[in-house]
């Protein structure tokens, strides 16, 4: 039930936009009854120590995201066939009007891990569109310039596996030498700058090469 009210709200969110504002004041608050049971129902989100589930999508990736990831083609994607040390996670959804604020700092870090050689092959960043079809990640993608991949996860089984966070969730995730995935950050709402996220980051590839 509380799927599809999700589904429904951020499938027809566009048109209510353009609706008169009591349609708009009704699908908010509808939206909200629902998105709080929904979120509250569920297990906390992960944190900083907690393992990391392997997450499985549909998506077909460019040649150029493929390469980044570090991964062949195929019909489905595992996480765990992602190629590096560090993921940097970005869990939101395109309706939302928060999330947008994050993107210059993600593509900030994703250009930084294709150019510095202390990130170059470590790190991947990657978000995961909750409740989105592919149409409206690449519109999402073009109206906001992004050029990290995005993920979809319109049935929202990533979403529930990861303790169905608001957003925007980001998440640090560690892989050490016999391929166990743990959360080393996590992060709730917007990030003010850069700074925070790239001195974590450069923290956990100076420790011991014990996940290398």
């Amino acid at each position: 039930m509380k799927d599809r009210a999700l589904r429904f709200w951020f499938e027809n969110w566009r048109s209510l936009r353009n609706k008169k504002p009591v349609f708009l004041l009704l699908g908010i608050c509808l939206f909200a009854f629902f998105f709080h049971g929904f979120v509250t129902a569920e297990v906390k989100p992960p944190g900083a120590g907690d393992p990391f589930p392997d997450l499985i999508f549909k998506d077909t990736l460019s040649k150029e995201q493929r390469l980044y990831l570090g991964i062949p083609k195929k019909k489905s994607l595992s996480f765990r066939m992602f190629q590096g040390e560090l993921f940097l996670l970005e869990i939101f959804n395109t309706f939302c009007t928060s999330c947008p604020r994050n993107v210059p700092i993600f593509n900030d870090i994703y250009l930084k891990s294709k150019k510095d050689p202390s990130l170059k092959g470590k790190i991947r960043v990657i978000s995961i569109a909750i409740g989105n079809t592919s149409k409206e990640v690449e519109l999402y993608r073009k109206e906001q310039k992004v050029l990290y991949p995005i993920l979809t996860d319109y049935e929202f089984a990533a979403h529930k596996a990861l303790g169905t966070p608001r957003v925007p969730f980001t998440i640090i995730v560690e892989k050490d030498t016999q391929g166990k995935y743990t959360v080393a950050y996590s992060h709730q709402g917007v990030h003010e700058n850069i700074d925070e996220i790239m001195c974590k980051i450069r923290d956990l590839l100076k420790q011991p090469p014990s996940r290398q």
